[in-house]
């Protein structure tokens, strides 16, 4: 039974039961809801109305003897608004103690998709080998027995997974082949001979062609290929002339240190030159400075310059 003061509840699908009752002469603390379907067994008259009625009875006759009627408004309120603190404690069971197989089976198929999916991810879900024979029968016009039908057995087995691979991926398969070298001039028409070949051929020895394979090659192998492939086998030294080299290397060095030691003495006799005018140069400065600087200090004649100067005028 619903009160008329909340709204009917979305997915409800009980019926709302009317009861139809007098008319009090005080205000009942009893909400009674009216339903159409409902006749009531008493009459008004067999009903006796005072201030201590009490509809209970009523109401419990109405709901069939329902003992979770909403007799009060104090039952229509929410468990949530009426006890906002109140701490629910909800049944939690486990496999063994639950009364009914439904936990166990949802733990059976929860646990099951969950080893498939690992199964699948690591790929070592094992799969049944299942037989299955068919009957082929090739489209053809000729009806002999042997072009009428075959029986054809297929069998699944499980792949190896340590086997290697079968496909080799080759690095940059699409990828397009470099241009070729541009051609900087045309081939000549003209036959080469054994003259031009000479002509330009370089020696290994003092050629500058890229080395792209990083090999070495010692003086001793390029003198051995520029000959001809044959090489003194004695090989001497030639005292004499290197007895004479050694003579015109001391030679020359010699003559070049007495080159030097001239040089350096020119050098030093001209700077002493140059010191020697400079002390002169000074040593003149020096003296008509001091020559000045007497005759400023002299004391003058004047009765011998004004003698002189009345001669003058007399003539």
């Amino acid at each position: 039974m619903f009160s008329s003061r909340l709204p009917k509840p979305v997915h409800s699908n009980g019926e709302v039961i009317r009861v139809t009752l007098p008319k009090p002469e005080t205000a009942s603390t009893a909400l009674i809801v009216e339903s159409e379907n409902f006749t009531p067994t008493q009459s008004s008259n067999d009903l006796q109305l005072s201030k201590s009625q009490d509809y209970t009875k009523s109401v419990l006759e109405a709901t069939g003897g329902q003992t979770t009627a909403q007799m009060t408004y104090e039952d229509t309120v929410p468990l949530k608004k009426k006890y906002p603190y109140m701490k629910h404690h909800f049944p939690r069971y486990s496999l063994q103690t639950c009364p009914d197989p439904s936990l166990s089976e949802c733990f059976e198929g929860t646990r099951e998709v969950v080893q498939r999916l690992l199964a699948q991810q690591l790929g070592t879900e094992q799969k049944t080998a299942t037989d299955e024979t068919i009957t082929y029968v090739p489209p053809s016009l000729d009806e002999s027995e042997e072009q009428r039908g075959r029986t054809i057995q297929i069998t699944t087995r499980q792949e190896d997974p340590m086997l290697p691979p079968k496909h080799k991926l080759r690095k940059n398969r699409h990828q397009d082949p470099s241009p070729p070298p541009p051609l900087l001039k045309k081939a000549p028409t003209e036959k080469v001979t054994k003259e031009i070949k000479d002509k330009w051929a370089i020696p290994s020895v003092v050629s500058n062609w890229s080395n792209n394979k990083g090999f070495s090659i010692s003086l001793r192998k390029r003198q051995e290929a520029a000959s001809g492939g044959q090489l003194a086998e004695n090989a001497t030294i030639n005292v004499e002339k290197f007895s004479l080299l050694a003579l015109a290397l001391e030679n020359a060095d010699e003559q070049a240190r007495e080159e030097i030691k001239i040089r350096n003495e020119e050098r030093r006799v001209l700077a002493q030159k140059e010191q020697e005018e400079k002390e002169r140069k000074l040593k003149e400065l020096v003296t008509k400075t001091r020559d000045e600087r007497d005759r400023s200090k002299r004391p003058r004649d004047d009765s011998g310059s004004s003698y002189n100067a009345y001669k003058r005028r007399a003539h």
